[in-house]
């Protein structure tokens, strides 16, 4: 007893709410990198599953409707399938109808503890084999050889592809192994192979001794749903079954996992997005003189001074990444793969927090072969800028405004004037000032519209300048010393076009990091002037709102989805004579000729 009293529960991946709170954090405003979940947005039908699902009655205790997409989809009988609640419950189960007290097992590491755990618990003798750190922990069957030559096993856990170092054994390696030992059972999780590409499932191999793990929580995003499901020898799906506490796969998940599975081109098409995004996530950690190790997976183990430390200084910044404590590896972090904007906030997070090893390497003035991948890249960046109004409360990184800054400063200005002028508003009563004022602004503006058009006009949210955690004014010193007025003398207001061009900058550089940016003109310049005490030559420009957005970002701006207005085609405005050009321009603004 007093050996079962020595076995914890570890905590794996999520946020941990105790920890949360003594830092001043809510999780709402915490990027969640600690754990493997796809990066997805649920189709409405998997939404609309959930919401419909019968929760008033008790659910199928077998899960056979979703036990008969299953089968379908791993061409196996109904009766080698069994549903769970996550893949954490089926392991425990599995350890329980395997294992007697002084089983020997067999886990091969670095990996999942809560093998260990379940086979504990279980009264069993566990044995870690771990692969070897110089082979960036690639792991090896051949070192299951010897003890399962020389002393009977009852069960190995082996995790395929492995957690949490991506790598990945082949089919024919495992069944090799399993073949050549038919007294073991050889429990295969496959949690994460749906994210590997041209990996193949020890499903459907016909061995009487193998079980595989799957889990819908990581491929399909059901975390909060918990779905998992074992694939093994009828009679052992049996004795399993004898062994659960009913009623543990909800009618909830149970509707939402047919609805996933009904629609896999959708969560296929995210894998293959997420591949892309893997790439630049991890050339971005390589920019910075980390060494992450190769991974078939969502997820990437990189080595560290001190993981647990690590850990906390990227929280602090809100970016939470898995250390490694648990595998037995102190050194290292795990960091899972989302979207472009999670990456992004990783790499400001780590610049804010001082954590790379080396800094950014800055590109020479003469570079000229950026190749077709960067320049979709850049198109893309353009075309997903947006307006943003709904903003997280979650402070930037430290040191993210000053490179935002730093960027804006590198646009073009007229003569070299750079007559651009930030002023960050931290000051709450100030804020409070402007808000006011805004709100104020906004009405009167509502008064220009009538009927539908002031109807839809209220309806947009405009709330950005009260949630936004950073808030910059941007001035244009109107006749500025420096450039010696080049370029000003017939055009004076390009120093003010300059100054947009630098907001552009501003706002491309925030949106690559996963930072959104709201332009508030609903102001009085003259009253945000006084409220700000700046100078009286300089004239207000924008009012932007700065912070990580609370949506997430589309191709088709806010206002073109509520109908507000739309966009036009490019070639409306482009004309190769000044004829056509008159003539499409006075046919969009209905103006007569002169």
């Amino acid at each position: 007893m007093s050996d079962m009293q020595t076995i914890r529960e570890e905590h794996h991946g999520g946020l941990d709410l105790r920890e949360l709170e003594p830092l001043g954090l809510s999780p709402d405003h915490v990027l969640d990198l600690s754990s493997n979940v796809l990066s997805v947005v649920h189709p409405r039908s998997v939404r609309q599953a959930a919401a419909d699902a019968a929760f008033a009655d008790y659910p199928d205790r077998d899960s056979n409707q979703l036990k008969h997409c299953l089968a379908v989809r791993h061409s196996v009988p109904q009766e080698s399938l069994l549903i769970g609640n996550g893949c954490s419950e089926l392991i425990h189960l599995l350890a329980e109808t395997v294992l007697a007290a002084n089983d020997k097992v067999l886990v091969l590491g670095p990996t999942f503890s809560e093998y260990q755990r379940a086979s504990q618990l279980q009264g069993a003798r566990v044995q870690q084999v771990m692969a070897s750190q110089p082979q960036d922990f690639a792991e090896s069957v051949e070192q299951l050889e010897h003890p399962l030559q020389s002393e009977a096993i009852a069960l190995v856990w082996i995790c395929n592809p492995n957690n949490p170092t991506g790598h990945l054994l082949s089919r024919s390696t495992l069944q090799t192994l399993a073949t050549s030992h038919p007294q073991t059972t050889f429990a295969i999780d496959e949690s994460y192979i749906d994210f590997a590409e041209n990996a193949e499932s020890m499903i459907g191999c016909g061995l009487q001794n193998v079980i595989v793990l799957r889990s819908l929580t990581k491929s399909h995003a059901l975390a909060g749903v918990r779905l998992g499901y074992a694939v093994g020898a009828p009679d052992r799906m049996s004795q399993m079954t004898d062994r659960r506490v009913p009623w543990t796969v909800s009618a909830v998940a149970q509707a939402v996992g047919r609805a996933v599975l009904e629609q896999q081109s959708h969560y296929d098409a995210a894998m293959l997005k997420l591949q892309g995004c893997k790439q630049r996530m991890l050339a971005g950690l390589r920019e910075r003189g980390f060494q992450p190790l190769d991974s078939s997976v969502g997820f990437v183990l990189v080595p560290v001074d001190d993981g647990t430390a690590f850990r906390l200084n990227l929280l602090r910044q809100g970016v939470a990444v898995r250390d490694c404590d648990s595998f037995g590896l102190p050194q290292y972090v795990r960091i899972a793969v989302q979207d472009d904007a999670a990456t992004g906030r990783l790499l400001a997070a780590l610049d804010g927090a001082g954590s790379a090893g080396v800094p950014v390497a800055e590109c020479t003035a003469t570079r000229t072969d950026w190749d077709s991948e960067f320049r979709d890249q850049l198109h893309q960046l353009f075309r997903m800028r947006r307006d943003v109004r709904h903003f997280q409360r979650t402070a930037l990184p430290v040191g993210a405004m000053k490179r935002l800054i730093d960027t804006a400063c590198t646009a073009p200005s007229v003569g070299l004037s750079q007559p651009w002028r930030f002023v960050s508003v931290n000051d709450q009563s100030t804020r409070k000032q402007v808000e006011q004022d805004f709100y104020s602004q906004n009405q009167l503006a509502a008064r220009q519209y009538n009927g539908q058009a002031q109807q839809q006009y209220l309806q947009l949210k405009l709330q950005g300048i009260r949630d936004a955690p950073e808030q910059l004014a941007v001035f244009v010193q109107q006749d500025p010393d420096q450039g010696k007025g080049l370029g000003r003398q017939t055009m004076p207001e390009t120093v003010a076009y300059s100054v947009v061009a630098a907001i552009q900058n501003f706002w491309l550089a925030a949106r690559a990091e996963g930072i959104g940016v709201g332009w508030v003109s609903i102001v009085d310049p003259q009253r945000t002037k006084a409220v700000l005490g700046v100078p009286a030559s300089w004239q207000l420009i924008a009012y932007l709102c700065v912070g990580y957005p609370s949506t997430q970002a589309t191709l088709t701006p806010e206002l073109e989805q509520k109908n507000w207005e739309q966009r036009q085609d490019a070639q409306a405005f482009w004309s190769e004579s000044i004829q056509g050009q008159l003539r499409r321009a006075l046919a969009i603004t209905g103006d007569k000729p002169r």
